[in-house]
């Protein structure tokens, strides 16, 4: 049974690493503001930053997990054995 949940686990770290769509992640789609005669950055450059970001710190916190979760199987497996 824990190989199963390991394997399990993997699968879905990974669909989740690869950009499965989450629902929660997207932002909600407004009205575009009338074009401005101010210069600004290139649109999307911040957004573009944040959500580069945004995956980093999840790919971080999926491995910590995964690292955490390969640990706890170890121990447990030696105490089993002993």
């Amino acid at each position: 049974m824990p190989v199963r949940a390991t394997r399990l686990l993997l699968a879905v770290l990974v669909v989740f690493l690869l950009g499965a769509p989450v629902a929660a992640a997207q932002p909600a789609l407004a009205q575009p503001a009338p074009p401005t005669t101010t210069t600004t950055p290139a649109p999307g450059s911040q957004e573009e930053a944040d959500k580069a970001r945004n995956t980093v710190v999840v790919g971080v916190a999926a491995i910590v997990l995964l690292g955490i979760v390969i640990y706890g199987n170890r121990v447990r497996a030696k105490k089993k054995a002993s």
